[in-house]
């Protein structure tokens, strides 16, 4: 009984007070709409290349611990072999573009329970930190900025498994997210993050464990305004927003974005192949206005409009396009949570102390219920 009430001492310790000792305590930056006279365009400038590209998908790692069914190589000539220019391999801590595979140098970051994981792009090397069961939010700003300081760009992957409203309205540091995950959109959270003001643009990826396995398998991509495929070119255009995030839904691409041009409060959207339907999402996720089968579209913005998306939809894909959004004239917002020293140490102060209230009661040695011989006589 001793032994068992030592080890749940130590479990204690090391799954809930070290996480709450690692991780501070941040301030976070209120809620504040985009806000401006001036519309900012990612797609004012195009380089006029789009590169197609997937930039999560798993091969065999870690001696088949994680369930990748092909090796990176065979991941990669998959996706090369139906015409994608960027073929990602996003391996659990482990970055395959440094063992020689052509991809660029990413991975997906996170072990923990609720699946609350990211997609380091760009990465220097790995960070195996992580809190294995419940994340609170500090720790989740914690996990970001120690991703993003060992990466030049941050993803939130599948953010419907683990991340809430509440977080998307607070957390900083990423600059990206996995609105198409596979076969499964998640728009909502998305615009919870463009409504409190964060610059946040969209992915689309497959998340492939199998790449025999269609159903998960070429069905949702980027395409990415990049001179070339090259990791440099694919980082800066997905950093400035020069991307668009498709789902596949029916049986081939039949659209293709064409431009987004902005004339003082007007949006005029173009697209390519056959007609479309064009919804105008905008704060708080509602659909602010709609065209239907046409391959041109313009939107013009309200005095309460902070930002607007186009999604365009056909019978066989849909498009997500990054926001446009109102912003000063000057450079757009940047929130930033930051460390609030004194409530850190304060809660430092009271885990140590509770801890040590819990490990001394569960530690110590039971007084012994046995009886003298001379109060048995």
């Amino acid at each position: 009984m001793l032994i068992f009430r030592r080890v749940v001492a130590i479990l204690l310790f090391v799954f809930i007070a070290i996480p709450s000792l690692l991780s501070p305590v941040y301030r976070f930056p209120a809620s504040q709409p985009f806000a401006g006279s001036a519309l900012w365009n990612p797609y004012a400038r195009l380089a006029g290349t789009w590169q197609k590209a997937n930039l999560h998908a798993h091969g065999v790692a870690w001696g088949g611990v994680t369930n990748g069914r092909q090796s990176d190589a065979d991941v990669v000539a998959a996706y090369k072999g139906r015409g994608y220019s960027v073929a990602g391999v996003s391996n659990y801590g482990s970055i395959a573009a440094f063992d020689g595979i052509d991809t660029i140098p990413l991975y997906e970051h996170g072990y923990n329970i609720p699946k609350g994981h990211q997609l380091a792009i760009g990465a220097r090397h790995v960070v195996w930190l992580d809190f294995p069961l419940w994340q609170t939010i500090d720790q989740k700003q914690y996990i970001i900025n120690r991703v993003g300081a060992a990466a030049d760009l941050v993803s939130i992957n599948h953010p419907n498994t683990s991340y809430t409203d509440d977080d998307m309205r607070n957390l900083t540091g990423y600059q990206l997210m996995e609105i198409v995950n596979g076969p499964f959109p998640v728009e909502d959270l998305w615009d919870t993050a463009l409504s409190s003001g964060h610059v946040v643009w969209a992915l689309g990826n497959d998340d492939a464990h199998d790449v025999t396995n269609l159903r998960r398998t070429f069905i949702a991509w980027n395409m990415i305004d990049a001179p070339s495929p090259s990791a440099d070119d694919i980082i800066a255009a997905l950093r400035g927003g020069r991307t668009y995030a498709v789902s596949l839904v029916g049986n081939n691409a039949d659209a293709a974005l064409k431009s987004v041009e902005v004339s003082g409060a007007n949006v005029m959207i173009t697209s390519t192949g056959v007609p479309a339907t064009y919804l105008f999402v905008g704060q708080g996720g509602v659909v602010r206005g709609t065209a239907n089968q046409v391959m041109q579209a313009t939107y013009t913005f309200a005095a309460t409009d902070t930002y607007i998306r186009t999604v365009i939809r056909t019978p066989n894909v849909v498009m997500y396009i990054n926001p446009i959004m109102r912003y000063d004239g000057v450079a757009l917002p940047s929130p930033l949570a930051v460390v609030n020293e004194t409530s850190t140490w304060l809660r430092r102060g009271l885990v140590l102390a509770v801890s040590a209230l819990v490990v001394f009661v569960l530690w110590r040695r039971p007084p012994s219920t046995g009886r003298r011989a001379s109060d048995r006589a």
